[in-house]
């Protein structure tokens, strides 16, 4: 069997190019492409999108090409583009100004220059808000200071704060905001998944650097603006801090004075070593900019003075920002021709909608895979190497690890029914998405749990909400059936109960598990839902408050959880469990279950999967 699947499989066969496509392969294997693969007649098979690409890619071809459509008119907001300005002219540019930006991703030429808008969903201010809120600090009238933002006069504001209240109580303000621990926002996350050589940002904080930390020493290089003509290392990411790290402050850009001291007082200084890194990268990379407000303020300057200086003979590199659109026509019009003027490129976003910068990275990222690219491949830092590495994105494994750490805190333990609907509701979570933890789990059984638990964890009582979920996990189970060659119920056309739905399937695999003594992963994934159809019954009878969950469900979901981390990771948590701080770790997680990822938390876990992952 081996080796027909190796011969289907071959590079000669181009069927390597099956793995370019690992986005729409898992929307078509899961919930949302049913009716796409009901449409190719896939419906019924293990893996849908490997059978029709390998049987059928015409077919296959096809339903990728209405998937990919459908996704970037989506991500490059097709329909409020449209409804805003009254037809299709600025969608259209967004698609024309996409393709441009992949085009040069492809190439490597793009070096993401990134804002503080980037880390507003990491928790932490906008300059103009931080701004706003030192005014209040210094008791100025906020009326002024609004005017005085409005204008985009940031360094005039920073002037009157330091000349009521003094530096000190600026870098003080300065070091109490961004100083705090702030969560890594999904931008940022998709950025360090995407670009691996050069970015620059005018931040102070570190949450950049925190997403391309992976716990493997030496593999970013951070350099200060204060020495911003430090030489970089070609086999390290380098991570420019034009205006410094707040863990330094002191080589901090922070007051007014210092931005003179860094850009020129009064006129540019382009013999500074600030203007001359971003004239450098200007005239020799093509600049992406995410979370950059772009307003007159002083790198917005030495950008217009290079272009002013280049004149018509030098060629210009096409530069291209992420950025939220002007609600009137005129505004859009008047700020499309600003950002020409700077060379700059616009994709647009609805205003607020800050969202939107990550879905159109992830759009970008796919995008590249398409074309056999790697994101985030570091080729420099390969050419040392005799053979590229596997990538391994420690991102995902350790969010994928994270959901399933608060399960973890039960482990060999009792689950108490006050905290039975917490844990459903955590184990849901760890089961309505394909990860790490359930890659080589069969999908009808995955999806059939995710199903099956949404309405164990939604409410005690069941209701029509649990009679739709119940009815789609008893298909999912049935599908699973069929694919085996065992006795299914997916032929008969009369509807179940709530009852039956919760009996019928439990009958079924208790007769498979007692016909196989194989321990895998579906054969443990069988045993869990076999627990839970229990449960159900149970609970059906108390619908007032939740059951106390039965052991059972615990024990198996532990020993599910240990055949797959062992499988797919080959580490032995949760067996390590004993050990005091994976224990603790594991306690934290369910105490903050339904919150934000503290970066301290995140930066715990990973120490801890780098030691189990050597």
């Amino acid at each position: 069997m081996s080796a027909v699947q190796h011969k289907i499989w071959c590079d000669d066969d181009r069927h390597f190019e099956f793995e370019y496509f690992a986005d729409f392969n898992e929307w078509l294997d899961g919930e949302e492409g049913e009716e796409a693969r009901e449409e190719h007649g896939v419906g019924n098979l293990p893996q849908p999108s490997k059978a029709l690409f390998a049987g059928d890619r015409e077919a296959y071809d096809e339903a990728f090409q209405e998937f990919r459509k459908e996704r970037r008119h989506e991500a490059l907001n097709e329909s409020y583009l449209v409804d805003q300005f009254g037809g299709d002219h600025w969608f259209q540019r967004n698609l024309d100004h996409f393709e441009q930006l992949v085009d040069l991703m492809e190439k490597g030429e793009i070096v993401p220059f990134v804002g503080a808008g980037a880390s507003v969903s990491g928790g932490f201010p906008s300059w103009k808000d931080h701004l706003r809120e030192q005014g209040r600090t210094a008791n100025i009238d906020s009326t002024h200071i609004e005017a005085l933002l409005e204008s985009g006069s940031y360094e005039q504001v920073l002037e009157e704060i330091e000349s009521v209240r003094g530096r000190d109580v600026f870098i003080q303000e300065i070091r109490d905001v961004f100083s705090r621990n702030g969560t890594i926002p999904d931008a940022v996350w998709r950025i360090s998944e995407i670009f691996a050589d050069t970015l620059i940002t005018t931040n102070y904080d570190r949450l950049i650097e925190q997403a391309f930390d992976t716990g493997e020493k030496d593999t970013v290089q951070i350099i200060n603006g204060m020495s911003a003509l430090e030489t970089p290392d070609p086999n390290k990411t380098t991570i420019l801090k034009l205006h410094g790290n707040i863990q330094n402050p002191e080589r901090c850009i922070l007051s007014k004075n210092q931005y003179d001291d860094a850009y020129g007082n009064g006129t540019l200084d382009m013999h500074k070593e600030i203007p001359k890194l971003l004239s450098y990268h200007y005239k020799n990379s093509s600049l992406l900019f995410l979370g950059c407000s772009l307003m007159n303020d002083r790198t917005v300057q030495v950008f217009s003075k290079v272009k002013e200086g280049m004149g018509e003979v030098e060629e210009i590199r096409q530069h291209f920002s992420i950025e939220q659109a002007p609600e009137d026509k005129e505004d859009l019009a008047k700020r499309n021709a600003n950002l020409a003027k700077l060379g700059i490129t616009p994709i647009w976003f609805e205003k607020g909608r800050y969202e939107y910068i990550e879905s159109i990275l992830r759009l970008a990222k796919n995008e590249l895979r398409y074309r056999g690219v790697i994101p985030g491949l570091n080729t420099a830092a390969l050419e040392t190497e005799e053979e590229p590495r596997e990538e391994l994105e420690l991102s995902t494994i350790l969010c994928d690890f994270i959901d399933m750490m608060p399960l973890m805190h039960w482990i060999h333990r009792a689950v108490p029914q006050k905290a039975t609907h917490k844990y459903l509701s955590a184990m849901q979570r760890a089961f309505n998405v394909r990860s790490i933890i359930t890659k080589n789990t069969n999908e009808h059984l995955i999806f059939g749990l995710d199903y099956l638990l949404r309405p164990l964890s939604t409410q005690p009582q069941f209701d029509g909400y649990a009679h739709e979920k119940l009815s789609a996990a008893f298909r999912k189970f049935q599908v699973y059936l069929k694919s085996i060659g065992k006795a299914h119920h997916l032929d008969d056309s009369f509807e179940w109960n709530i009852q039956e739905m919760l009996t019928i399937p439990r009958f079924q695999f208790e007769e498979l598990i007692a016909e196989e003594s194989d321990g895998n992963l579906d054969h443990h994934a069988v045993r869990l839902i076999i627990a839970l159809l229990r449960h159900g019954r149970k609970q059906q009878s108390s619908p007032k408050e939740y059951c106390e969950l039965p052991e059972a469900v615990n024990q198996e979901f532990g020993d599910y959880l240990s055949l797959s981390l062992k499988t797919n990771l080959d580490i032995k948590t949760p067996d390590r469990l004993d050990d005091h701080d994976i224990r603790i770790l594991c306690e934290d997680a369910w105490d903050s279950l339904g919150q934000p990822i503290e970066i301290s938390f995140f930066e715990r876990v990973k120490i801890m999967m780098m030691d189990f992952l050597k």
